[in-house]
């Protein structure tokens, strides 16, 4: 059995780290701003802000599983993407709920010369 030196690359390093952080504010945004963000806009519904928190926390998770070079968690971080699209929409977050889709796809650009790697 060969000993292969998996090597990420800056720039998959720099975008992993970023996704963490991202994910790990968004968590903190929710779990510390989630009354005052109901308050300030009333028609969003409570149970979106859990939604979103557990998305979050689990965005966390797939990120250091990715870190791990599991293929499983690109494809469960592109599926928790699609689902936060799909609450953002309810919620009424409009035509910028489209952004949240630019990460999956930045992700897989940047995999794409990796994914033999991946297990």
């Amino acid at each position: 059995m060969k000993n292969t030196t998996k090597k990420r690359g800056a720039l998959l390093t720099i975008w992993l780290i970023l996704m963490l952080i991202a994910n790990t504010g968004t968590v903190i945004t929710y779990l510390l701003g989630g009354e005052f963000i109901t308050s300030v806009l009333p028609t969003i519904p409570s149970w979106s802000i859990y939604a979103l928190t557990i998305f979050g926390l689990l965005n966390v998770l797939f990120t250091i599983f990715l870190f791990m070079w599991k293929k499983w968690a690109f494809f469960a971080f592109c599926g928790s993407a699609g689902i936060i699209f799909v609450i953002n929409l309810i919620i009424g977050m409009g035509f910028s709920s489209i952004l949240g889709l630019g990460g999956p796809i930045i992700l897989y650009l940047i995999l794409r010369s990796k994914w033999k790697l991946l297990e």
